[in-house]
């Protein structure tokens, strides 16, 4: 694929991610309101001015600047795209609606720099920690943002207090099925059989499809996640959790306990989940090189979708690492390729069994020879160590035939000729066969895959 020359510059484009920010959109407006159209209409203007190449800009809708990377879809996807390579910068309007955590900034910077990325927000330039003012200076405006963060909720946690022991629910919107009168919850007539039916259902045992179905019927829109999300909510219960806010009390329940529980209780088998067609999927030989796991396969949006291998984000990593697949794939491809390139006839696990069979039976023949040769002389204490190296030799035989035994596979070859010919499961047990592990570390494209041989 060719790379777009910037008209006015001459040189490659970088491309890149926007990302708009509003921790809160009900009831905001005022010139103090960055409104995610006034966001992204700063974020296109800069990006043309500084001849970048803007692939996407992701909404981030009522997300904290204090929520952690790993739990900020829009960002962390950038962070990701640039990672994998997709991506050069990530820019935002406002160095504020990244994020408002040093923490949060600290990793951010980390990984897109890691990765020979920038991150720049337009009220303030590129933010980087590339010398020691930079890194000063960052700090510094990082730590502003984050004290006005604190402080702002140090001042409302009074009012949510109060809100949450008079029975007011501080979130914006009014559950399915209530009413709300000055902040305080009633039943709704009209939408309480909707949400016992779907609890009902749920108790039953139908699908969360087949729930959404239901609702969609009576003219309520929800998605998966928020139909989980509502047989999940306590205040079907009469009650009101908000943080460590807790009103046991706080309205009129719809759902008896009993009923609740039960749904809490239901586990639906999702049934088998189709196999990945990537090529790595499963084999477990691309290693995370933060924490080690394995990497699992995934999709970015990109025009369609774009295939990355990942470090599972419940894992305890540190720092997630990610690359594309397609030079993931292309990397280990050329790797195995060149170990096949000299070898003629059979490269198998039938043919390596083969060889370790032959192994076993010359260790074994040493083995004999020796209890002969020190019969003979009588050296006791001599005998005793050699015989000893010669059984564990035996052994460490013995147990790669048995493991390669039963690999089952047999695959014919002529070096690194018939690699194209072969299916993907032959070439999964080619890879298997030359690859022992492939860790990803920080960088950009190939250079980051360190791969030990088999």
């Amino acid at each position: 694929m060719a790379t777009a020359k910037n008209p006015k510059h001459g040189r490659p484009q970088r491309r890149a991610i926007g990302i708009v920010r509003v921790s809160r959109v009900a009831g905001r407006e005022g010139e103090s309101f960055a409104s995610p159209d006034e966001q992204r209409q700063r974020i296109e203007a800069e990006c043309e001015r500084a001849g970048l190449d803007l692939l996407e800009v992701i909404p981030e809708l009522d997300v904290s600047g204090g929520t952690p990377l790993e739990k900020r879809e829009g960002l962390r996807t950038a962070v990701e795209r640039v990672e994998a390579g997709e991506a050069q910068v990530v820019v935002a309007a406002y160095f504020d609606r990244l994020c408002r955590s040093l923490k949060v900034q600290g990793e951010l910077l980390e990984r897109v720099e890691a990765a020979g990325g920038q991150v720049l927000a337009v009220d303030i330039g590129q933010v980087t920690n590339g010398s020691a003012g930079q890194w000063l200076s960052g700090t510094l405006l990082g730590a502003v943002n984050e004290y006005q963060r604190r402080t702002t909720t140090e001042r409302t946690a009074g009012a949510q207090a109060r809100a949450v022991a008079r029975g007011a629910t501080p979130w914006a919107r009014v559950p399915l099925g209530y009413d709300r009168s000055n902040g305080t919850l009633s039943p709704n007539p009209d939408e309480v059989p909707i949400v016992r039916l779907a609890f009902k259902m749920r108790a039953d045992g139908e699908s969360i499809k087949q729930i959404r179905k239901m609702l969609k019927s009576h003219g309520v829109e929800r998605s998966h996640r928020g139909v989980q999300v509502m047989l999940a909510n306590r205040i079907y219960l009469g009650e009101v959790h908000f943080g460590k806010l807790v009103n046991l009390a706080a309205c009129e329940p719809i759902i008896d306990r009993e009923l609740w529980d039960r749904v809490q209780r239901m586990v639906i088998p999702r049934g088998p989940q189709p196999a990945s067609e990537r090529l790595l999927a499963r084999l477990g030989i691309l290693r995370c090189g933060s924490c080690g796991a394995r990497l699992g396969t995934m999709k970015l949006p990109k025009q369609g979708d774009y295939p990355i291998y990942r470090c599972p984000s419940t894992s305890d990593c540190d720092h997630h690492m990610t690359i594309s697949a397609v030079i993931a794939e292309q990397t280990i491809i050329k790797h195995v390729r060149e170990v096949l390139a000299d070898v003629e006839g059979r490269a198998s696990a039938e043919d390596g069994a083969r060889r370790a069979e032959k192994e076993l039976a010359a260790a074994q023949n040493a083995l004999d020879a020796a209890v002969r040769a020190f019969d003979v002389l009588g050296d006791v204490e001599s005998a005793r160590e050699r015989l000893q190296e010669l059984r564990t030799s035996v052994d460490k035989v013995q147990g790669r035939v048995d493991q390669l035994g039963g690999a089952g596979a047999s695959l014919s070859i002529s070096g690194d000729r018939d690699w194209d010919s072969l299916t993907v499961d032959e070439q999964r047990e080619l890879i298997r066969l030359s690859i022992r592990s492939a860790v990803v570390g920080p960088g950009r494209g190939a250079e980051r895959i360190t791969i030990t041989t088999a």
